[in-house]
């Protein structure tokens, strides 16, 4: 299974409040469905004989074999002994159980879920999570292994990742599958979901079953494939594969000839990274040899990505052989009649050459044999279910033809309503009736759904269709080239050293949990130094060539290393870490800027949004869904420290659907100017401008606002960047007659609040002198004119007169929120709310609130958090109010 998509959204709550807000999925996935839940309501009725309604105490004499076939023994008399199987012991005996079966996206990434969500104390459940290996795998980044990504990275155990979670896990393989969950029971029957039977003997009695299990690769296809070529679907594989080109290196170390040949058979996404991450590995010393039936690659990818694979295909030592399939594969000997011959030299121990007989599948080609020294297979795969079906009863999960479970559009197993399937074990179809693909991106949006279905099965709340957000495809093609297209932004392609930093941007924010994501984060970091400076030392080494007699060649070679150096599209004028670089040309990068979503209906929540201009700015305005009669509007200004962001950004779209889905308030995204193209005070001017054109009802023009905007309560929002942006609208809005009449400044929140000064303050002291440079430099680089960090703009009370301007904002309450883990700006926030109420300020200064344990602008990717659910319904009650 590899992941085509970057970041991945998670689903959000219906609005209405029978949903609990602790416990909301996120993301514009699925839309609502709200029938009535017969899980835990009624009795389920199959036509099957209420004998085989099986009260929950009798699985334990049923978990015992007498026969070996891992069924359940029934005795034929009273004096016959049944040797009992061990069964798993829960910790409790009335709190729900749920079993995971298999650890990768979809299982791990389920349980995740059921644990950060919020349950009643009685209800929570106890997971096991089970899984053959004692890994959790990174699957689309498998290929990095090969080019020197470390095994932690991607690879973390599951004791590390579950360490701080009350999720169990066990090692061991699924021998069988005893569901009980399509029998007839009798009203206050105890209902139990089955039982499953583990190789070790172990037997797990169970409440709610999750199939995970993923797919297996399929070798077993010609004559000679399963003996002598190698899958790439697991960890191991992966290992096998790399000591393998190891062992091939080494016996080549040192000689010109003879080179390495690898064959790669399939070139769908699998196929194609392998294929470029080898040839790169390889570069001069060997031949990537890359068969596939059809005759294009990637038959199903985007055409950007399509293109881009083949170019780097083609620009690297890599044979493609398009439109042969592969007939037989076998060891090579001196007394083959094929066309090669193999010396003794080239059989060295248990190595030897292999020969790949194949076949046109076009009219016009012609048969070839080839020669190879490792054969990877990357065609086919199978699923595990059918082989753990009960042996008298082989379709009690009913499958499709590939082995697929068959599912509702809950997840749900047809006929099982306690046993979910997601991933590869599912065989789940989109609207248009095509099946999901086998990717990461479908097992991670499912596990999502899974847990929040779990958690509303169980407290009889209504389930949530799955709906799939194809979000866009990634593939690696090398060390440092990827390739990514969005399917949201139409035609565009990230390629090359771009797309890499991208696509490891995105699968850093997808690592399971915080921890691990931070030390990935570093480790990339660090390595992507060391090879930058590496690069900068060759450059510098290559600018020097060795003396030459031609004193002429000497001074052109010379000046053309200077004027390389001093290309201005490539040198940095100045880098703003995270968000961009801008280089001597005036070129500006900024990463991940592109990543962007439509506005229209959000499916999960009901909220409208759409894209309009507000005077000489342009807004993305959102309706609550069925908004009847006069409600607040929020004005809100994204974050991104003046230089990047929009409304249309993944993050902030989907938060602006969620504030107004709860708080019922009209909802006014702001897109200002960004620096350093147009410096400040652009984004103010900007900001100014669509408050204007909110209070004015759209310059009474707008429908939305002319039928449902309450003038008087108007609430200014924001985050980071955006709260200082609040702010200084509101300072805009003191002055007199800046707002129409009847318009009223409800409230001012500022969440994790961007604000500086030349002064250290609270915990600033123990700042490094680095740090105030820093400030200072991005400051300047976003301002036109300004004193530094003590202009008012950025230090709202560094005098007098400043504390009098911050003091007369307009605004009846201020809600100032902070972070535990903001390093850079929880002082000022705590300054800013300190000073604030030291001013003068004839408003309320509500309590501080801060968020334990999380970094600056969390919520934006944890909305369905603990801290995220409590930082939410903290602004939605402060809009209430």
């Amino acid at each position: 299974m590899s992941c085509r998509a970057s970041p991945w959204i998670r689903p959000s709550l219906p609005a209405g409040p029978r949903f609990p807000t602790s416990a909301r999925p996120r993301s514009p996935l699925g839309i609502r469905n709200l029938w009535k839940n017969p899980i835990l309501k009624g009795s389920w009725t199959l036509g099957v004989p209420n004998m085989f309604a099986l009260p929950s105490r009798l699985f334990r004499c049923m978990a015992s074999s007498g026969s070996g076939d891992g069924g359940f023994a029934r005795p034929t008399s009273t004096d016959e002994v049944v040797t009992p199987l061990p069964l798993y012991s829960w910790p409790d005996k009335q709190r729900p159980r749920v079993c995971i079966l298999g650890g990768g996206f979809g299982g791990l990434y389920t349980a995740l879920r059921l644990e950060s969500l919020v349950w009643p104390s009685d209800k929570k459940p106890q997971v096991v999570l089970v899984d053959q290996s004692d890994r959790f795998v990174f699957k689309p980044m498998l290929y990095e292994l090969l080019s020197g990504v470390d095994v932690w990275e991607i690879a973390p155990s599951f004791t590390e990742l579950l360490k701080n979670t009350s999720v169990q896990f066990v090692r061991d393989s699924v021998k069988l599958l005893r569901p009980s969950d399509h029998f007839r029971r009798d009203p206050g029957e105890s209902c139990t979901g089955g039982v499953v039977h583990l190789e070790s003997g172990t037997v797990i009695e169970y409440d709610w079953l999750v199939l995970a299990l993923g797919a297996e690769a399929k070798i077993d296809v010609v004559p000679g494939s399963a003996e002598y070529a190698l899958p790439f679907t697991t960890l191991e594989d992966a290992l096998r594969v790399e000591s393998k080109l190891k062992m091939l290196e080494r016996k080549r170390f040192g000689k010109s000839s003879p080179t390495i040949e690898v064959a790669i058979v399939g070139l769908g996404y699998s196929g194609v990274e392998l294929a470029a991450t080898i040839s790169e590995r390889l570069k001069n010393t060997g031949t990537v040899k890359a068969i596939n039936v059809q005759t294009t690659i990637c038959p199903t990818a985007p055409q950007g990505n399509r293109d881009a694979a083949l170019k780097v295909l083609e620009s690297r030592n890599i044979q493609l052989l398009l439109g042969y399939f592969v007939t037989c594969i076998k060891e090579a000997s001196t007394s083959d009649d094929s066309s090669s011959t193999v010396t003794d030299s080239e059989v060295d121990g248990d190595h030897k050459k292999l020969i790949l007989d194949l076949q046109p599948a076009e009219r016009g080609l012609k048969g070839q044999t080839l020669e190879a020294d490792l054969v990877l297979w990357t065609v086919g795969s199978t699923s595990q279910i059918p082989r753990l079906q009960p042996p008298d009863a082989p379709y009690v999960i009913p499958l499709n033809g590939r082995g697929q479970v068959e599912t509702e559009e809950t997840l749900q197993v047809k006929g099982h309503p306690r046993t979910f399937a997601i991933g590869d074990s599912a065989a789940l179809r989109d609207p248009s009736g095509k099946l999901l693909p086998a990717t990461a991106q479908v097992a991670f949006q499912q596990a999502d759904f899974a847990g929040w279905n779990l958690w509303a099965a169980i407290n009889d709340r209504p389930l949530l269709p799955f709906r799939f957000q194809n979000l866009g495809e990634m593939m690696t093609l090398g060390r440092n080239d990827a390739a990514i297209t969005a399917s949201f932004i139409e035609g565009l392609t990230l390629e090359g050293p771009l797309g890499h930093a991208a696509r490891k941007l995105v699968y850093c924010l997808r690592m399971p949990t915080d921890e691990h994501r931070v030390k990935v984060g570093i480790s990339w970091f660090t390595k992507t130094t060391i090879d930058s400076l590496a690069s900068v030392q060759n450059a510098v080494a290559n600018s020097f060539p060795p003396p030459t007699p031609m004193a002429d060649s000497t001074t052109n070679s010379s000046a053309a290393a200077a004027a390389a150096a001093m290309d201005p599209d490539s040198e940095v004028a100045f880098d703003f870490p995270p968000y961009l670089c801008q280089y001597k040309s005036g070129r500006v990068h900024r990463l991940g800027s592109a990543l962007t979503v439509p506005a229209g209906t959000d499916a999960a929540t009901g909220v409208v949004s759409k894209d309009i201009r507000a005077g000489p700015a342009s807004v993305r305005i959102y309706l609550p869904p069925g908004a009847t009669g006069k409600i607040p509007v929020v004005v809100y200004f994204h974050g991104g420290g003046f230089v990047v962001g929009s409304p249309a950004r993944p993050g902030t779209h989907n938060y602006l659907n969620d504030l107004v889905a709860r708080s019922g308030a009209i909802g006014v995204s702001v897109y200002y100017r960004l620096a350093p193209e147009h410096k400040l005070p652009a984004a103010y001017d900007d900001a100014w401008a669509a408050l204007r054109w909110a209070v004015t009802l759209g310059d009474g023009e707008e429908p939305w606002l002319l039928d449902h905007a309450d003038l008087s309560r108007v609430f200014l929002a924001g985050c980071s960047a955006g709260a200082n942006i609040a702010h200084n609208t509101a300072v805009r809005a003191s002055a007199p007659g800046a707002l129409p009449d009847g318009v009223t400044l409800r409230g001012l929140a500022l969440v994790h609040p961007y604000f500086t000064g030349s002064e250290a303050v609270g915990g600033e002291v123990a700042f490094a002198p680095e740090i105030r440079g820093f400030m200072e430099r991005t400051w300047r680089f976003v301002v036109s004119e300004t004193v530094g960090l003590d202009d008012p703009r950025a230090c709202p009370f560094v005098d007098e007169a400043a504390r009098k301007v911050a003091a007369g904002i307009p605004c009846e309450r201020v809600l100032v929120c902070i972070a535990e883990n903001d390093v850079l700006l929880k002082e000022r926030g705590l300054w800013y709310y300190r000073e604030l109420k030291a001013s003068g300020y004839a408003g309320e200064v509500e309590e501080l609130f801060e968020s334990k344990g999380v970094d600056h602008a969390f919520h934006f990717d944890k909305l369905d958090t603990e801290e995220g659910v409590k930082l939410q319904e903290r602004l939605v009650a402060f809009i209430k109010a």
